[in-house]
């Protein structure tokens, strides 16, 4: 240890490795999103945290000075859990008085978008000895600022509604996106009732985008008739074009027309997951992929699966070859023969085919990966360990441990494999980078497990697309921190080659 701790490259080594162990426990604790799972508009487990193939948001600081956009969330508890949520939303109507009001309900909720209760309930009556109070207007509205000086790809709007309505008062819900002052004001959706619902209305949620290949037809028909061509093709850009004032508003009418004497008239409407989401251009340290996946949530959870791919396989080639090598070299004769000669059918047979074929046949399971660099890793290493243990045998402490009677377990065991350690440590710290390089090879080149994100996978989602190829802040980093972990274990193994190989050890 004394002479580890004066290695500069042993200690950079080992410095390495335990900044990427760090990383690697406590990945769940750095990110909280899902580096596997493309996030979905309608999985409530597994929300769209950002657009697609944004950048990364310490992009405009570098030379090219380009303007971004971050995502805008203006909601800060869209779920009603609490009573306090109702104070971010204001509360207005035409109607003095106590005929409307606005309250919080605890025991009902959409269960939609999170299991907790927790709804707004607005509730209209008219007493009995009151005449009809006409059209009644409230409004539900999160006034929110959007500060950037370029649009945003797209907005994502949601709303949930359970109406008690009766053939006495009908309700007309709209939700509407507007610009303060009126200068822009988008409905996209309005609806009348005049009945009872039994069940949760869930409205279809505003999700246009920038490009208009991302928008359904019916969008893109619908805003160029009402609209215009520009709001047909950009409505991000038409809507959020400059830094302002906004409101994300429900705006609902009570119908009070008839005249019912000694009849009390009462409509409620319950609301959750009222929210809207604007995604900027740009998302996190690495920006996000082709299906809206954080890249850096991929890059954190990637080093858990090579140090665990790495560990074990090299583990498992070192074990298997010191066996084989052991055997081999001590007994000799026949079992050496056909020991080696099945290392040597193994050693002749090209790498490239031999991994893509059992990959195949086995699947591609993180499991089967680390068996199969672990069952086809050990020749070289065999080898070796065999033509040490032939000089080994020979020697006078091992011809003295056969003169007292000391069986072939015993002399391989206790004499044999203390002196052939130095190789074991020196090679398992080699074999390992050499096992994460493969995993990564055979992820790029598709054979990746699919419920598990790698470095090699990254580099494999990158390399799919266009767009992907031209992203280096996604494929610089998987690729350097392959090269850094490999370097970490290299420089470990050549600083235990030094102390442990007399020829090498440096004398002071």
């Amino acid at each position: 240890m004394s002479i580890f701790t004066r290695d500069k490259r042993g200690v950079l080594g080992v410095a390495i490795l335990i900044l990427f162990i760090l990383v690697a426990a406590a990945a769940s604790l750095i990110t909280p999103y899902d580096p596997v799972n493309p996030p979905r508009p309608t999985d409530p487990n597994n929300p769209p945290i950002a657009d697609i193939f944004t950048k990364p948001i310490w992009y405009k600081y570098l030379f090219f000075k380009e303007d971004l956009s971050e995502n805008v969330e203006p909601m800060q508890d869209p779920h009603f859990n609490t009573a306090n949520s109702l104070e971010e939303l204001n509360f207005t109507t035409n109607l003095t008085g106590h005929s409307v009001s606005q309250q919080f309900t605890l025991d009902i909720g959409s269960e939609v978008e999170t299991e907790e209760k927790g709804c707004i309930a607005i509730v209209f009556n008219r007493e009995e000895d009151e005449g009809p109070l006409g059209e009644v207007k409230v409004n539900l509205t999160k006034p929110f600022y959007y500060p950037y000086k370029v649009p945003p790809n797209r907005f994502f709007g949601r709303v949930a509604m359970l109406v008690n309505a009766s053939e006495n008062v009908s309700v007309t819900v709209a939700v509407v996106i507007e610009k303060e002052g009126g200068e822009r004001r988008l409905e996209w959706w309005n609806q009348t009732f005049t009945s009872n619902e039994t069940k949760w209305i869930l409205p279809e949620p505003l999700n246009w985008t920038t490009p208009l290949v991302d928008s359904s037809a019916a969008d893109y028909y619908w805003l160029l008739e009402k609209f215009g061509f520009e709001w047909a093709i950009r409505p991000a850009n038409k809507m959020f074009s400059e830094p302002s004032n906004y409101r994300y508003s429900l705006e609902m009418t009570f119908n009070d027309t008839k005249r019912l004497k000694g009849e009390k008239v009462e409509a409620t409407v319950y609301i959750d997951d009222f929210y809207i989401r604007i995604f900027g251009n740009s998302f996190g340290l690495l920006g996000t992929d082709g299906v809206g996946r954080d890249i850096f949530a991929q890059l954190v959870y990637g080093a858990k699966i090579s140090l665990i791919v790495g560990l074990l396989a090299a583990f498992l080639s070192t074990v298997i070859g010191l066996l084989i090598g052991l055997t081999a070299g001590y007994i000799g004769g026949s079992v050496d023969m056909i020991l080696m000669r099945f290392t040597d059918m193994l050693l002749v047979i090209p790498d490239v085919p031999l991994y893509i074929v059992l990959m195949a046949v086995f699947g591609s399971s993180i499991s089967n990966l680390v068996l199969v660099i672990g069952l086809i890793g050990w020749t070289g290493f065999a080898r070796i360990v065999r033509s040490s243990v032939i000089s080994l045998r020979e020697r006078p402490f091992v011809e003295a441990a056969k003169a007292v009677g000391a069986g072939r377990s015993h002399i391989i065991m206790r004499h044999l494999l203390p002196n052939v350690m130095n190789l074991v440590y020196v090679t398992l710290a080699m074999a390992v980078p050499n096992a994460i390089s493969l995993e990564a090879w055979l992820s790029w080149l598709g054979l990746y497990d699919p419920n598990i994100m790698t470095w090699g996978r990254m580099l494999h989602d990158a390399v799919e697309t266009t767009t992907g190829t031209r992203m280096w802040w996604w494929i610089l980093p998987p690729g350097l921190c392959i090269a850094a972990i490999s370097l970490s274990f290299i420089l470990l193994g050549y600083a235990l080659d030094e102390i442990l190989n007399p020829k090498l050890r440096l004398r002071h």
